[in-house]
């Protein structure tokens, strides 16, 4: 068997995407021995007018309020080979209620699946079959729409539309080695997730519809820093094309295996930099349960040793010095326990940095059952102030030995019994070695259980919609309009400019390599000043809290037309942007008015420039060059934003000379 690990991330791809560092600690492995394979799933939303099966806008309304609401609840249904998926039980034993949220102008009967699909958006065809030619792809000439389960209330009709439009494609890494393109298929985003509360999950349906590329390689990857590689270049490919180049609009899954194990998902990776730390950590947690798997076998136990029904020990404790439980056994909770025969230590094996089986198991039952977590007796009990008579009473009730685990849980009858279920259940594949299912990746390195792997069939064909076909004359007609490859373009323009190739990466992967060349079209003269604009002022505005987004390419052209006439110097362009982040309803000239920047003169300058420096001649005369500096201070105070302070620093530092010849 294998071990396979996929990661789901949403991920705005941005300076961060770049960075080696990382604070994550990751434990190294020696990964040929290991027949370490990686496969990548990356989805991205295109940049199209309306959406996909449906006339709607393809617009997110952001904090906007919702104009109505609708209350659903989700029930497992028996598929077409008579069994359940065990990914739709486990959603469905959440007991979780579903709100959706939607807006008159942007939400459709489509949507919330009252109305059949219209016909499939032609510009998101176009620009999903731009990208399978850029991927190597062989384009699918008759596409059939499927439908793809979706369980966990995203997507109101259960499913989501999807068509597989290319195959057997490939991306070439920098080393030269081409990572096999499985498919690309076309489909619709599902319904942004607002909150969890009282039980019930909120769903905004405006991006639910958004045509959605979905790009799968084969399990071709052998690092995690290649894995890491091949999801940076097809981000890069996606990003040269006509996509959305916002937050949330790309998402990756990360497929892994080495031998011995079985197949896991990972949702929830925030950056690339963190994939090769997360696999590293759950390759650690699953050589782990495969250790437990071992030791279970050395000690001669069997699956069959397991009880299958815990124990009431409620009366048993009702007199217990332990405050929490005896407050809730007075509140009607029940304290259920169970002994797990040899299982001693067992719950305290470590398979990653401070995550033991113990929270692997609690981490399940507090996603099932909604209970807090559990108690066990690999742990520290005293800090539960249990009493050496409360503990004698739950070994005798259990009937533990020293060789033994016992474990417990305390809630409602119904909660208790949930949680007890699932602890029985997950010890009892404990003898098998890793559970198929799907986790959440945590910001320090490790994960934690999301759901049941979803089965195998959950693709069927839909239908309401017809046959799609990608007709040879189109295809050759986009094929002529094709990009040229973004490392090609990186490399060139890292050339062209005298910068680092990161520099330009982070002009695709933020969307502005356009706006940057027709910036430097407009003001040639210092490239680094409008990689600075673009990239470390809007980031450092960011940090401050302002809404760059408010700040247009428009925006952006105007503030360098001001600089291009000298109206402006290069120290105003922050301010501009910072207060256009804040009033996005001023245009740059009435911010300037605003801000009262007025451009100042050469001549000017020096009559400024001539005038500090006759008030501070003792300095200069104690100080001679060194007297710039403080000097230099004076005189931006009173002309900052009015005149480049390249030249206030050499015209100032004339003056100093001259006046020191004088002074001689």
């Amino acid at each position: 068997m294998k071990i396979i690990i996929r990661f789901i991330t949403s991920l705005f791809i941005v300076f961060d995407y770049y960075k080696k560092e990382n604070s994550m600690s990751m434990q190294e492995f020696d990964y040929e021995k290991l027949n370490l394979k990686c496969g990548l799933e990356i989805h991205q939303q295109l940049d199209t007018e309306k959406k996909l099966f449906c006339r709607c806008p393809a617009k997110l309304q952001g904090t906007r309020e919702p104009d109505f609401t609708i209350n659903r609840k989700m029930r497992p249904v028996l598929g077409e080979l008579g069994s359940y998926d065990k990914a739709m039980l486990t959603e469905y034993e959440k007991g979780m209620g579903i709100t959706y949220e939607g807006y008159n102008d942007v939400v459709c009967t489509y949507e919330l699946d009252d109305t059949p699909p219209f016909s499939c958006n032609s510009e998101a065809r176009s620009v999903a079959l731009q990208i399978a030619m850029l991927l190597n792809a062989k384009i699918i000439e008759e596409m059939h729409v499927c439908r793809k389960n979706y369980l966990d209330g995203s997507v109101p009709s259960g499913f989501q539309r999807t068509m597989i439009l290319g195959t057997d494609g490939y991306v070439t890494l920098e080393n030269g080695k081409k990572i096999r393109i499985d498919i690309l298929s076309l489909e619709e985003e599902a319904a942004r997730k607002i909150k969890t509360e009282n039980k019930t999950n909120f769903f905004r349906l405006d991006r639910l519809g958004i045509p959605l590329v979905e790009v799968t390689t084969k399990p071709d990857i052998n690092t995690p820093n290649e894995c890491r590689e091949c999801a940076e270049r097809i981000g890069l490919l996606l990003w040269s094309t006509n996509v959305k180049k916002v937050l949330g609009s790309i998402r990756q899954d990360v497929n892994v295996s080495i031998e011995g194990g079985t197949r896991i998902e990972i949702k929830g990776v925030q950056k690339l930099g963190w994939i090769p730390v997360l696999i590293n950590h759950e390759i650690s947690r699953q050589l782990g349960l495969l250790e437990i798997k071992k030791a279970l076998e050395k000690r001669k136990l069997d699956e069959k040793d397991i009880p299958n029904k815990p124990i009431d020990l409620t009366d048993s404790l009702i007199k217990t010095k332990s405050n929490f439980i005896a407050k809730g056994i007075k509140s009607g909770k029940k304290l259920y326990g169970i002994n797990f025969i040899g299982f001693k230590d067992l719950f305290k094996k470590e398979l990653m940095e401070d995550y033991r089986f113990g929270t692997e198991v609690s981490n399940k039952v507090k996603l099932i059952s909604g209970l807090k977590g559990i108690i066990h007796s690999d742990e520290d009990l005293s800090k539960y102030d249990l009493a050496d008579d409360d503990l004698k009473k739950i070994k005798e009730k259990l009937e533990t030995k020293k060789e033994d685990c016992f474990v417990l849980v305390l809630g409602s009858l119904k909660d208790a019994n949930k949680a007890m279920d699932v602890i029985i259940n997950r010890v009892k594949f404990a003898f098998k070695g890793v559970p198929p299912e799907t986790r959440r990746a945590l910001e320090n390195g490790n994960t934690e259980f999301l759901r049941e792997l979803h089965g195998g069939a959950r693709l069927y064909p839909d239908t309401d919609s017809e046959t799609i076909f990608n007709y040879e004359e189109e295809v050759n007609e986009i094929r002529k309009t094709l990009p040229e490859y973004p490392w090609i373009t990186i490399k060139k323009y890292s050339k062209k400019y005298k910068t680092e190739e990161r520099i330009i990466k982070d002009l695709i992967f933020t969307g502005r390599l356009i706006l940057f060349d027709n910036l430097i079209k407009l003001y040639p003269d210092n490239p680094s000043l409008v990689f600075t604009t673009l990239l470390e002022t809007t980031t450092a505005l960011r940090r401050e809290g302002k809404n760059i987004e408010n700040i247009t390419d428009d925006d952006f052209f105007q503030i360098y037309t001001l600089l291009k006439q000298n109206e402006i110097s290069k120290e105003a362009i922050e301010e501009l942007m910072s207060l256009k982040a804040d009033s996005p309803e001023l245009s740059i000239d009435q911010i300037k008015k605003k801000l009262k920047i007025e451009s100042i003169s050469v001549d000017d300058l020096k009559k400024l420039i001539n005038e500090i420096i006759k008030n501070n001649l003792n300095l200069i005369k104690e100080k001679e060059m060194r007297a710039k500096g403080p000097l230099m201070g004076e005189v931006m105070k009173k002309v900052r934003g009015k005149i480049d302070g390249a030249v206030v620093s050499k015209e100032l530092e004339n003056s100093i000379i001259e006046t020191l010849k004088e002074m001689k």
